[in-house]
């Protein structure tokens, strides 16, 4: 039988890699638990996660309640729990954890037929978090336990229809250009691309921020996250605000903030706008010549937790202002080994927090304890918060409409318009191919060979349904066939909504 996405048995693949990795490296003999709830970890807890990219595309989550993580630490490290110096030591077994598990299944997949590459892992850690992988077509959730600890692991993968490999195969691969990458800003490059991602899908002239208020860092917020695999590797997140992201899911959706349904249509905004994003900066690595793939994107929810982007050698951090809004975009990269390259190394978090009255915090301390680690929460400066005091929850901030009228909470903000110099007649010239499609099919080689003229392939589309009109493979409208004067047209029946429109981009 041909292998599909659907038919691979990643339970099965896990869940041995699992149990022998927890025996082999900890000594830990795990049990599976059967139909175990999805809640079943979520009182403080660390997730351990990489990411698919390439033909597969997805994620893998590690649910480790934050005790037993300290307990794991220990066994790897063969000392007692005591002894742990620094969570540090406790992310950094949870992420070697993550790496081979994920790795085994990398090469399940890659044995399968199917190529991906694998990310660097990352850490998410606190009490109130959800994280969700989007536009995956594949989910599983399996549950273990070791005497009174619960472990959770969840798996969601896409299969990329049509997906060609960037892995240079018969083809010569692409030069890599030292000296353009030893000229690559970054620091330029990525507001550069963020901004005008606003500019053109929100109308939104947001403003690049150099001081942030301590209360902008706190609260409830939603962020969007893709990963690069291969050459380059790396990690950008967006972070916002709750209120902020649903008044950004009404501008691109054209409806007001009442409209917007839930979460669901904030996740495929955020999905897209980070999709987007991390295109561009894939774009820029490709234009270098090193060759990367992009996963799907992710979201995670909540008001009490870190994320971490391990093993990162450079790191930017922005904030950005859009009236009374401040959202932040973060971005690690490390390159690959062996690409005998100069090195990117360098941490910069382009602004400075400052007091409510005003006056500038301390500077950011130095990352002294592994400068491969690099955090996408803040730490608050030696002064408030030693090194060796736990940090208070940090505490919601209030909603932005806090003190208005009725009419003005649920006015959604207005978009301005774009700047006056942003000219987009250039792209009104840009080539467009628009495919008609009638059906599907799938078949075996065998099958295939056995085709010969006057052979009636089935399609999965019925005689009398509308046929799917697509603008660069994008699905934008839906239409009938006619025939008119001896040629061949479709008819538009249909045009998708604008919120369609955004999850068709997200799913392909």
């Amino acid at each position: 039988m041909e292998e599909t996405i659907y038919t691979l048995d990643i339970k099965t693949n896990v869940t041995k890699s699992v149990l022998d990795v927890f025996d082999t490296m900890l000594s830990f003999q795990l049990e599976t638990v059967e139909d175990a709830p999805a809640t079943d970890v979520t009182e403080k807890r660390i997730v351990g996660s990489v990411n698919f990219a390439g033909q597969v595309c997805g994620i893998i989550l590690i649910h480790i309640q934050d005790e037993f993580a300290r307990n794991m630490a220990a066994a790897m490290l063969g000392m007692t729990i005591e002894e742990i110096e620094s969570d540090e030591e406790v992310r950094d077994v949870i992420c070697e954890i993550s790496n081979i598990v994920g790795g085994n299944l990398k090469s399940f997949f890659n044995d399968s037929g199917f190529y991906c590459v694998l990310s660097t892992p990352s850490i998410t850690s606190g009490e109130n978090f959800d994280i969700t992988s989007l536009n995956t077509e594949r989910y599983e959730s399996i549950s273990y336990r070791y005497q009174a600890y619960n472990i959770r692991v969840e798996v969601g993968v896409k299969l990329q229809s049509g997906y060609q490999a960037d892995t240079g195969g018969a083809q010569e691969p692409p030069k890599i250009d030292t000296q353009k990458i030893r000229e690559l800003n970054l620091a330029a490059k990525i507001p550069d691309s963020v901004i005008n991602v606003f500019t053109t899908m929100l109308s939104m002239d947001i403003q690049i921020a150099d001081a942030v208020s301590k209360s902008d860092l706190e609260g409830m917020r939603t962020v969007g996250a893709v990963s690069f695999a291969g050459d380059a590797m790396g990690i950008i997140n967006i972070h916002i605000t709750g209120q902020f992201a649903r008044e950004m899911a009404a501008a691109m959706l054209d409806m007001t903030v009442d409209e917007v349904d839930g979460d669901q249509d904030v996740n495929d905004v955020i999905g897209e706008l980070s999709n987007i994003i991390g295109g561009n900066l894939k774009s820029i690595f490709s234009d270098v010549g090193l060759r990367c793939e992009l996963s799907t994107p992710s979201i995670t929810r909540g008001s009490d937790f870190r994320i971490e982007s391990m093993n990162m050698e450079r790191y930017e951090r922005f904030a950005f202002t859009l009236g009374d809004h401040t959202f932040f975009v973060e971005f690690g990269l490390k390159l690959a080994e062996g690409l005998n390259l100069p090195a990117m190394n360098g941490k910069d978090i382009n602004y400075q927090v400052v007091e409510e009255a005003g006056a500038v915090a301390p500077q950011w301390p130095e990352f002294t304890e592994n400068p491969e680690t690099l955090a996408t929460e803040e730490t608050a400066p030696p002064e408030i918060q030693g090194p060796d005091v736990p940090p208070e929850p940090p505490k919601e901030k209030p909603p932005a409409y806090a003190g208005r009228t009725d009419q003005q909470r649920t006015a959604p903000v207005q978009p301005t318009s774009p700047p006056s110099d942003v000219n987009l007649e250039f792209l009104l010239d840009i080539p467009l191919e628009i495919t008609i499609e009638l059906g599907r099919s799938r078949m075996k080689i065998k099958d295939l060979l056995k085709i010969k003229e006057h052979s009636v392939v089935e399609l999965s589309a019925l005689a009398d349904e509308p046929v799917d009109i697509l603008v660069n493979h994008k699905l934008i409208a839906k239409g009938e066939v006619v025939v008119e004067g001896g040629k061949y047209g479709i008819r538009v029946t249909e045009i998708l909504s604008r919120a369609e429109r955004i999850k068709s981009l997200s799913r392909s």
